[in-house]
């Protein structure tokens, strides 16, 4: 079968799991879907549309990740306070320059560090909590300095549900 999407030409076998690397596609990041999800043509249209608008995923999250960050009683706060502060207050002061460069630990905010973030992967899976198809967005300050990430579940209607950190 052939993914519906403008931005890439892409064949999957329905069942499988459709799992690509930026070299394979020239898209800039990793893109998965669940197996479940690609034995379902109307999920699969779904994800062809999605894929079409990461950088909507992208800027959404962004802004959601800046919303949590100015209020203490968002439920995504803790969480997300805790990845900016592992890169800001936790790395060496040459992993901060790294990331940031120009920019002085002391005077950087967590708000402004959130434009430093990049997409490195966009899936479609079944979401272990609602059981609906989701969509996974991983954002990453450099994978190849860090490994951390910030891992954004959103709804068909690219509403977020979810946020965690893992490495």
């Amino acid at each position: 079968m052939k993914l519906n999407s403008k931005r890439v030409d892409l064949e999957y076998q329905p069942g499988e799991e459709l799992s690509v690397f930026p070299n394979d596609t020239g898209l800039p990041f990793y893109f998965d879907v669940e197996d479940e999800l690609t034995e379902d043509k109307k999920a699969m249209n779904i994800v062809g549309r999605m894929l079409d608008k990461t950088d909507e995923f992208e800027a959404e999250a962004k802004k959601v990740l800046k919303k949590a960050l100015s209020d203490q009683k968002n439920e995504f706060h803790d969480t997300v306070t805790r990845f900016m502060e592992f890169h800001r207050d936790d790395v060496e002061p040459e992993t901060v320059e790294k990331l940031f460069p120009g920019k002085d630990r002391s005077s950087l905010s967590f708000t402004e560090m959130v434009d430093y973030l990049r997409l490195v992967r966009f899936g479609s899976l079944v979401h272990y909590d609602t059981g609906k198809q989701a969509f996974v967005i991983e954002l990453n300050f450099n994978p190849d300095i860090t490994n951390e990430l910030l891992v954004i579940y959103f709804n068909l209607k690219m509403k977020v549900i979810e946020i965690t950190h893992e490495s």
